[in-house]
């Protein structure tokens, strides 16, 4: 009994391993020789997808080797690495090789990584049996790239060329083997133009050389992707730099080129070229031997041609090869309103016939009529259902007389007649997308045999005027007959148009985007300058290098951090007023600030600020600049300008003293000798009050050199003129003032005590002119190489931000901060003129 039990258990697990094993989906391998984003890899992946994506029951992997920009040695051994460490344990079906290096790859490694997978290689330029030699289950596609059919059709086309210009790397592989097939059959064409090659240059050596062509030369573009420096150059940038750079007509045989500027020529299409070979590894995937399938040398080649371009050069349409596809043709009245003539005369013949045999008609569509009543009765019901469930329109498919009906309002929508269309399964599928096509038919079997309950499957359909609707169909088989054969299906149509362009359009913008987002990131990380970018509550979302090593903190320490956290000049608070000053009239301001580094150093900066306005958030763009050498230059230009100031004022007040004063003296002793003179009464006060005048003069002539350069400020030191100085004030009722110092008993700079005392007497004169105070309170204290001036007034208080701003006469409040920051000092100016006073902070770091 246990071992039945244990047989039994052996068994059902063998069969649910059977089901899981033919359950597995085949894997094919595709491996590019070049990189992801290379137009020509991504059309042959294009292809490739448009044919392997529908199939369920397969799955495909990408590898790109990247060859273009990287082949050598050493990054070839690498990549053997690589691909050991990532698909040598996968069990691919097949591996579809594309271009010359990924079949190199597969034929020198096949007995590794490839032994008893097909190989199906496509896009193999100059193709020899040479290069599959020793390799077994291999088919493909060749490249033949067709370039004695463009060079004709290009020197047929423009008659008066005396040059063929072609523009080719000579670097690369594929490049060398193009240029000696070119010279090979070149003696064939028997034409006096001359063959001329633009190559082994640098970027900026072939735009000027391509600048310097005049009208006598055509350029043929065969292979520019990587210059003499070494420099590697897309298809997308080396058409758009000759294009740019040159007025001539330039042919090709890429189909990638098409459309980017070229006129045309036997292009070759990678889409095309993925195609076929994504078609073999179906065959071989279905069970066909590689070795049985030969290999393909056609079906990817055409002629096409740009009609913007062929309108710059004269070329007519009748002079193209037969059969060419010209883009951006305009249509001639007759394809233009070909369909409206068909369906007009159509119907006009319709109608003739209809007049003709109405009456033998009238009769047989009464017994139709009547044929078709009870069938009518039938689905009455089962429609109006439907009807009422979607308003888009119904449809239904009798798989017993093999026909299809779509409502009327569907056809309408498409822009036919309801009552002219054809309710055929030819003439509806005709109208069905090829791409679409095969999916809906395989559903519907699906539904037929019972595999599905319900079809749900969305396809394009297209309208009269050449565009497509997309539908949403969604149907069930309502009847099946005593066969047990499905008889019809009805269901439902919705227009799902709108939805699938929005779908496409959010597709190219997440592109768009992306790219934008690249190319601004490129921007930021190259920067020389710290940027910043944070949020209106400070919090720091991205920073680029230039930031971190200016700050000395690494990027993941700088994210999530706060923005104030690296100034020491600015709180929060502060930073938040500026940040909320911005706005769309005022987009951006400059500030100067201190920020310091992490091991707690200190540099200055100016620093822009910028709103960066997303449709959800606000955010703030920092960029600031290392303004040190700027300071220094100020601060000295400064210093000798305050030097040569404080020279001048002592002069001027020793020339009032010495010359002016002695002057006034003698004059005044000259007056007593007069008086002494027996003046009479009228002289003796004329004389009295000259005398009072001159005293005057001198007492005033002291003052106004006192002022200018204070002898007790230059004799005794900063503390004593200030006292001096507010004694002389304190004789007024109208204001006191009290002074303290701290530890300020030693002499200081010259310049410091000479800047102090400006400032203190410029706050003071400022105060009893504009603030109207009863009373000033000054304090001067010097603690660890630190001077610091801390003024308080009771007056009726000012706005710093506007005093601050405004460009004053004289000393003047700018004046003052002018002078504070000669000594790399700071300061602090608070007052409010609702609550009144105002307090000044001035701190000055001796060292």
């Amino acid at each position: 009994m246990i071992s039945f039990k244990k047989g039994l258990l052996l068994a059902l697990l063998l069969f649910f391993l059977s089901i899981s094993t033919d359950a597995r989906r085949k894997k094919i391998l595709v491996l590019h020789s070049y990189h992801q984003g290379l137009n020509w890899t991504d059309n042959i992946t294009k292809g490739i997808l448009s044919v392997l994506q529908p199939e369920d029951n397969l799955e495909v992997q990408f590898e790109y080797m990247d060859t273009k920009r990287q082949y050598n040695k050493e990054y070839l051994d690498a990549f053997v690495k690589l691909y050991r460490l990532k698909h040598k344990k996968i069990p691919y079906n097949v591996v579809i090789a594309s271009d010359n290096n990924a079949l190199y790859f597969t034929r020198d490694h096949q007995d590794e990584f490839f032994k008893d997978i097909p190989i199906v290689f496509c896009s193999i330029d100059q193709f020899q049996d040479s290069l599959i030699k020793g390799m077994t289950n291999v088919t493909g596609i060749t490249e033949d790239i067709d370039f004695k059919q463009t060079i004709e059709q290009a020197l047929r086309l423009h008659p008066k060329a005396k040059n063929l210009i072609v523009i080719n790397d000579n670097v690369t592989t594929s490049a060398i083997i193009n240029r000696n097939h070119i010279k090979s059959f070149w003696p064939e064409l028997h034409t006096n133009v001359h063959l001329k090659f633009l190559e082994n240059l640098s970027i900026d050596e072939l735009v000027e050389k391509v600048k310097k062509l005049d009208d006598s030369n055509i350029i043929l573009l065969i292979n520019f992707s990587r210059d003499k420096e070494g420099n590697y150059i897309s298809y997308q940038e080396n058409i758009e730099i000759i294009r740019n750079a040159t007025k001539l007509p330039i042919y090709s045989a890429w189909e990638f080129y098409f459309g980017e500027g070229i006129v045309g020529g036997m292009l070759t299409s990678g889409v095309k070229e993925g195609q076929l070979a994504a078609e073999l590894a179906v065959k071989i995937i279905n069970g066909t031997s590689p070795d049985s399938i030969p290999i393909v040398n056609t079906g990817y080649n055409s002629f096409k041609f740009d009609y913007n371009q062929m309108k710059r050069f004269g070329i007519k349409t009748e002079d193209l090869p037969k059969g060419s596809f010209v883009l951006h043709q305009p249509p001639t009245f007759l394809s233009k309103h070909k369909l409206s003539l068909i369906i007009f005369f159509s119907f006009l013949a319709l109608l003739l016939i209809i007049i003709a045999y109405a009456r033998v008609k009238r009769r047989q569509a009464e017994n139709r009529l009547i044929a078709r009543n009870n069938q009518l009765k039938t689905s009455r019901n089962r429609l109006l259902r439907m009807l009422d469930a979607n308003s888009d329109g119904v449809w239904e498919h009798n798989f017993i007389e093999n026909s299809t009906y779509l409502s009327k309002s569907i056809w309408e929508k498409l822009g036919y007649h309801a009552d002219l269309v054809q309710n055929k399964p030819e003439f509806v599928e005709r109208h069905i997308h090829p791409d679409d096509l095969k999916v809906y038919l395989e559903e519907r079997i699906k539904l037929e045999t019972r595999k599905l309950d319900l079809l749900n499957v969305e396809f394009r359909i297209q309208a009269k005027d050449k565009t497509w609707m997309w539908l949403k169909a969604r149907a069930k088989i309502q009847e099946f007959n005593e066969q047990d054969k499905a008889v019809n299906l009805v269901g439902t149509l919705m227009n799902i148009t709108k939805r699938k362009l929005a779908e496409a359009k959010i597709k190219e913008d997440e592109i768009e985007i992306r790219a934008s987002e690249k190319r601004w990131r490129s921007l930021i990380e190259q920067a020389s300058y710290e940027i910043i970018i944070h949020d209106l509550k400070g919090t720091i979302l991205d920073v680029n290098p230039a930031a971190c090593k200016w700050l000395g903190y690494s990027r993941k320490e700088l994210i999530g951090s706060n923005f104030s956290q690296l100034d020491q000049a600015n709180d929060l608070q502060h930073f938040c007023n500026v940040w909320n000053k911005l706005n769309q009239k005022n987009p951006s301001l400059k500030l100067d600030s201190i920020q310091k580094r992490k091991d707690k150093s200190t540099f200055p900066v100016e620093i822009q600020l910028s709103l960066i306005d997303l449709t959800d958030s606000k955010l703030i763009l920092a960029v600031a600049s290392d303004i040190s050498v700027r300071q220094e230059t100020e601060r000295k230009v400064l210093n000798a300008v305050i030097e040569a100031e404080e020279n001048e004022r002592k002069r001027f007040a020793t020339d009032l003293h010495d010359s002016i004063g002695p002057l006034l003296s003698s004059i005044n002793l000259y007056l007593s000798a007069l008086s002494k003179a027996n003046p009479n009464e009228k002289s003796e006060k004329i004389i009295l009050a000259s005398r009072e005048i001159v005293n005057e003069s001198l007492i005033n002539i002291k003052e106004i050199s006192n002022n200018l350069s204070p002898h007790i400020l230059n004799d005794f030191g900063l503390k004593d003129a200030i006292q001096s100085f507010i004694q002389k004030l304190n004789l007024s009722d109208d204001i006191h003032i009290s002074f303290e110092t701290k530890n300020l008993e030693g002499r200081l700079n010259q310049q410091v005590e000479v800047v102090i005392y400006r400032v203190v007497s410029e706050l003071i004169n400022n105060t009893i002119k504009h603030a109207g105070a009863k009373n000033i309170q000054i304090t001067i204290s010097l603690e660890n190489h630190s001077l610091n001036l801390v003024y308080i007034d009771d007056g009726i208080g000012f706005d710093p931000d506007q005093i601050s701003s405004k460009k004053e006469k004289g000393m003047g409040l700018h004046n003052i901060l002018s002078r504070i920051k000669s000594l790399n000092g700071t300061h602090k100016i608070q007052s409010n003129p609702e609550v009144g006073g105002m307090m000044t902070v001035v701190n000055i770091n001796l060292k």
